[in-house]
């Protein structure tokens, strides 16, 4: 890894880093050590984070989207404008700024930032990066259950909780909203103009400055200690959970990606951040680089596991168990695909933080996933191997990710709107 690489972008230096941004303590600690050794052997490498460069995230932790935010406060600050916020947008999706009538300043700032490829963008690498997302079978459900070590962090679990995204009975409904996007992103050609995940990554971009909008004025939002909600900083810990992390840790389910698969996956993911409005400070670009990211965010906020975070760990779970009323056959197999689903969160999390949901013990579940290695080895060898197949997996899962998302979502789209009223 050249020094250039993890040198920060421009960032204005007079944005405080928030009190809850803790990298320099927890990295001098034992814990901070332990997960950096640890990180190291798997990187096969030494994993040494310049301190600019940490200190670069701090502040992006207190910094939202420069553009979206600012359309969306002109939005708000008429009645007229608060209504016309997504109609425009979608406006503008489709035929171009130009279609809409005395369109804003900040709407046309925010579609030239779109519709302005970043120097570094290269496309075949993000169609291969979608190719490669889409071969996990399993993915969604990783997808998750990974985040529940998120929700022990306060700066992603206040949000979700205050706007009650996933909690009660709206769980299982954000949980398909966002596989939705997940869906629309990795679609063939999906990132060009007009295409469908251009649109969805652009809509849920507004709806996470609409979020900022309501939720930074709240009184239970001390920006101070927390900084900005859905922040830089988390986005960017998101994009890597999409790419990064499943490329390593789905191979212990039998997959084989190569680390150009991996940072493909990581470089298509980059993308679709820059039309969410994600200017991280630094973004990893290798293997080698993505573990260095993940030591860097995984030590700058400590966990605070409270009623919120496992609240959000059992909703996130609950939707697995069967239907209220459901008898006989329907019964027994909702209960064992829930407890089969509370083994793929204790493999994919280990004791530790399993335990912090406050989720019932897997007992023998544990290992259900590796149940799933035979299957995955097979499909991989046949890819790798057999003329065809490759395409043919990839009509197969494509296939089965749209059958799910017409079951479980109304006329099979998601709205990407945001709540009508917080939770308090």
């Amino acid at each position: 890894m050249t020094q250039s690489t993890t040198q920060p972008t421009t960032h204005p230096t007079e944005v405080a880093i928030p009190t809850i941004f803790t990298y320099f303590e927890t990295a001098a600690s034992p814990k901070g050590q332990a997960l950096k050794a640890q990180l190291e052997r798997y990187a096969k490498c030494p994993l040494d984070v310049p301190e600019d460069l940490a200190n670069a995230f701090g502040r992006a932790m207190n910094t939202g989207d420069r553009l979206g935010d600012a359309y969306i406060d002109a939005c708000f600050a008429s009645p007229k404008g608060r209504s016309r916020a997504r109609k425009d947008v979608e406006l503008a999706l489709h035929g171009g700024v130009r279609t809409v009538s005395d369109p804003s300043p900040e709407l046309v700032a925010l579609f030239d930032q779109i519709n302005t490829d970043p120097e570094w963008v290269d496309w075949d690498k993000v169609e291969h990066g979608a190719e490669v997302f889409r071969r996990y079978k399993e993915l969604y459900p990783f997808f998750g259950m990974s985040t529940f070590n998120a929700y022990g962090l306060e700066t992603v679990a206040k949000p979700l909780a205050l706007t009650g995204a996933y909690t009660g009975g709206s769980a299982f409904g954000r949980f398909v909203e966002t596989s939705r996007l997940w869906t629309d992103t990795t679609e063939p050609g999906a990132m060009r103009p007009g295409a469908v995940g251009r649109r969805s990554a652009v809509f849920v971009r507004v709806l996470h400055s609409m979020i900022r909008h309501t939720l930074l004025p709240h009184p239970e939002w001390d920006r101070d200690r927390l900084g900005m909600p859905i922040s830089q900083f988390a986005q960017t810990g998101t994009l890597l959970l999409s790419s990064f992390a499943p490329g390593m840790q789905l191979k212990l389910l039998g997959y084989r990606p190569t680390d150009a698969d991996v940072e493909a996956m990581m470089h298509h993911w980059r993308y679709v951040g820059h039309l969410m409005g994600v200017e991280a400070p630094w973004y990893p670009e290798t293997v080698t680089e993505g573990f260095l990211a993940n030591l860097l965010l995984g030590l700058s906020e400590q966990p605070k596991i409270d009623d919120d975070s496992r609240e959000l760990c059992r909703s996130f779970m609950d939707t697995y168990l069967p239907p209220e009323g459901a008898k006989g056959l329907r019964q027994v197999y909702g209960r064992l695909r829930y407890r089969a689903q509370l083994g793929h969160a204790r493999f994919y999390l280990g004791e530790e933080s399993y335990r912090n949901t406050g989720l019932p013990d897997a007992g023998l579940w544990r290992f259900a996933p590796l149940a799933r290695v035979p299957g995955n080895l097979t499909r991989e060898t046949l890819r790798r191997n057999v003329p065809g197949a490759a395409g043919w997996i990839d009509q197969v899962n494509r296939r089965d990710r749209h059958a799910f998302l017409n079951a479980n979502l109304e006329g099979g789209e998601a709205k990407f709107k945001p709540v009508d009223k917080l939770t308090r």
